[in-house]
């Protein structure tokens, strides 16, 4: 069937098809059906349509298995690109917290079908995670409305997605998703190693394992259809890989509404868009400030949008900053990747490095204009990093507690590839020796800056409904100056989260990528 310009293919498999309805008692199968969905259609088909994608990076078709008829369960192998996939994960590195389980904060049946949980830590979900913006880049907007074409239901009962992360020995026992959310789909974002047998997601009560493969989706319903109560068959486990890391996004259908965009209107031609000279901004006063001395220079943000909120500081930070921010870039260097401008070479994140299906590489990657993180800095990393953090959360009016790792950055070069930020409030510093440009298409404001400038926005809008909207308003686009070569070409992202993410981070240890023994594949 086609749904919204993607069609897919409803295959049934027999031999996974006939499952017994579970009426009652609910009896745990004895056999345990693994679902490869590599398996699903061979190992030849597998590897030829997951390089089968077009020049946006999408894949070019899609083909669903339904593999239980009751209670309905699919599978759609390569429904993500391992671009797609590869670019999820460095929108959120440095930005994990500890997973969360939701609990009922009443009693009442009214209540609870609105999905009003309390998120608190628990010892049966140890897992990081991440909730992304609506539409945080062009590619999360164009996975959104893929997934809504999936379902057959609305983009506005989708909530955001939500990042997870299972480093070895991490899970989520078995758990039920809530009746409040009808639709759940869940997407791998990676293959684990060959030999790590764990790591699947698993129904005890179908007796229905996933092995999870990169880009793969399994969608499922929570509720049933007659009663609409929760479906206990529904209940399933996360759980822990052995010898990798295994990275996924849980997609959630709403009872309710919850995705709901600002309209925009339609984006300002470059050529007529106003330019403003941030490192001009303030000179004069700078002047005056010098000539007393022994008086320090104040610091001035000078708002440039009312709405959105857009405000820009000159010289944000200094020369002997910048230089220290980049000496812990070169500090991260190892093989060759992206060169400094005095020659040293910073290899790209691993989560973000080509995978062995296909092709990554600058010539054939069709993200390659996305923001790319070349590191992210631990939070209060030396003494620069922390002055520099308190000096954001001082303009920005949040607390510290909301502020993310800081991350030096390759920024985005290409309309809805830059990296909006997770949060509801971003900014950026330029560091590159020539400066750069910000274009906001949708603002008509065309933004010059000079080494240590900062801008610094909002992306959600509390006054036109009272409530969370995504003002995409601010989306962006840097512009590389001409004699600009990559190594000057670096800037630092600053991410405010919605929730204390410092003092969460520090209630249990994360275990980086490069401390698992064996690698993704």
């Amino acid at each position: 069937q086609a749904f919204g310009g993607w069609e897919f293919t409803s295959l049934e498999l027999e031999e996974l098809g006939a499952m017994a309805v579970v009426t009652a008692n609910l009896p745990r199968p004895e056999h345990i059906s693994v679902v490869d969905s590599k398996e699903l259609i061979g190992a030849e088909e597998y590897a030829r349509t997951r390089a089968d994608v077009n020049e946006k990076g999408m894949p070019k078709s899609l083909r669903a298995f339904v593999i239980s008829r009751d209670p309905k369960m699919t599978v759609v192998p390569h429904f993500m690109s391992d671009v797609e996939c590869e670019h999820l994960i460095n929108l959120v590195d440095g930005y994990w917290m500890p997973s969360l389980v939701g609990q009922a904060t009443n009693s009442t049946d009214a209540e609870y079908s609105k999905g009003d949980l309390e998120n608190t830590l628990s010892k049966t979900r140890t897992s990081w995670s991440c909730m992304m913006r609506y539409a945080q880049t062009s590619v999360v907007e164009h996975l959104e409305h893929r997934l809504s074409a999936l379902t057959g239901l609305p983009t506005t009962q989708l909530e955001r997605m939500n990042m997870v992360r299972y480093a070895p020995g991490e899970l989520f026992n078995e758990h039920h998703d809530g009746k409040f959310r009808p639709t759940t789909v869940f997407v791998y974002l990676n293959d684990l190693p060959e030999g790590d047998e764990q790591g699947d997601t698993f129904f005890p009560y179908l007796g229905l394992s996933f092995r999870p493969r990169r880009g793969t989706a399994v969608m499922w319903y929570n509720a049933e259809n007659d009663t609409g109560q929760e479906d206990s068959r529904m209940l399933h486990a996360g759980r822990a890989p052995t010898r990798g890391v295994k990275y996924g996004v849980n997609c959630f259908f709403n009872v309710n509404h919850m995705r709901q965009m600002l309209q925009v209107a339609p984006d300002v031609a470059l050529e007529e868009a106003a330019v403003v000279k941030v490192f001009e901004l303030g000179k004069d006063d700078d002047r005056a400030q010098g000539s007393e001395e022994g008086k320090e220079k104040k610091m001035v943000a000078y708002c440039l949008s009312k709405d959105p909120k857009l405000v820009a500081v000159p010289r944000f930070v200094s020369a002997a900053e910048v230089e220290h921010l980049l000496e812990l870039l070169k500090s991260e260097a190892s093989g060759v990747g992206f060169c400094l401008a005095d020659g040293t070479c910073v290899a790209p994140p691993p989560e973000v490095a080509p995978s062995s299906g296909g092709s990554t590489s600058s010539t054939s990657n069709p993200y390659a204009e996305a923001t790319l993180s070349l590191r992210a800095l631990q939070l209060a990393e030396t003494r620069v990093v922390d002055a520099v953090e308190r000096r954001l959360c001082s303009v920005s009016g949040l607390r510290l507690e909301c502020l993310g790792r800081l991350r030096l950055v390759r920024p985005g070069t290409k309309l809805g590839f830059c990296n909006r930020g997770c949060g509801p409030k971003s900014a950026y510093i330029c560091l590159g020796e020539n400066g750069e440009e910000v274009f906001f298409p949708r603002l008509g404001i065309r933004l010059q800056l000079q080494c240590g400038d900062m801008i610094m926005w909002q992306n959600v809008d509390w006054e036109t409904l009272g409530t969370a909207v995504e003002d995409v308003r601010t989306m962006r686009v840097h512009i590389r100056p001409d004699d600009a070569a990559d190594g000057a070409f670096v800037g630092l992202d600053a991410f405010f989260h919605d929730n204390p993410l410092r003092e969460q981070q520090l209630l249990r240890k994360f275990v980086r990528d490069d401390e698992v023994a064996v690698r993704d594949v």
